[in-house]
């Protein structure tokens, strides 16, 4: 078995391929992180892929984040949600909708995602907040409504009927909540 120093050796060498120019090494880097823990490189991961220009890169680390199930990781991707590019916030909704983590206790950031990002961030938070499983808070119903509302005052633009399918969500999650 493994020791903790080890481990970090690991994660370490890790983090210093993502880095590497030579391609090669950083693929086979992202391989390792499958097996070694991915949740402990989440930031170097994110910060690869707004980075990389290599599609088969950033393809590996979409397929990776799709695969995390610890929920240490949904705070990560939530907290990223709010300074991440607009192609990584992309990726982080997919990765939360494929993975199956409950954002149940993050709506509000989820509409907060839609509301600023692009037709696609939008589309994907719709998709999250489509397939969470309750319980669900009238505060946080409340709040995710108060963005929507600031969203519709701000002026509509292309995403507008996405987000108009969102507040339905957020208001047919009411009949639900606590």
């Amino acid at each position: 078995m493994a020791t903790a120093i080890e481990k970090n050796k690991v994660i370490n060498q890790i983090i210093k391929d993502f880095e590497s120019t030579d391609e090669t090494v950083v693929l086979k880097a992202l391989i390792k992180v499958r097996d070694k823990g991915k949740t402990t490189v989440l930031e170097p991961l994110f910060n690869l892929f707004e980075t990389s220009e290599n599609e088969e890169i950033r393809t590996e680390i979409k397929s990776i984040l799709a695969d995390l199930k610890d929920t240490y990781a949904l705070e990560v991707i939530i907290g990223k949600l709010k300074t991440g590019s607009e192609a990584l916030n992309e990726v982080l909704l997919h990765a939360l909708w494929n993975s199956n983590l409950n954002a149940v206790d993050f709506i509000p950031e989820l509409v907060d995602a839609a509301k600023d990002g692009n037709y696609m961030i939008a589309l994907e938070a719709l998709t999250v907040i489509e397939n969470l499983d309750g319980p669900f808070s009238n505060e946080k119903l409340t709040e995710a409504q108060y963005i929507l509302n600031e969203y519709f005052e701000e002026g509509l633009d292309e995403k507008e009927a996405i987000m108009r399918s969102i507040l339905d969500v957020i208001l047919q999650l009411e009949d639900t909540a606590f």
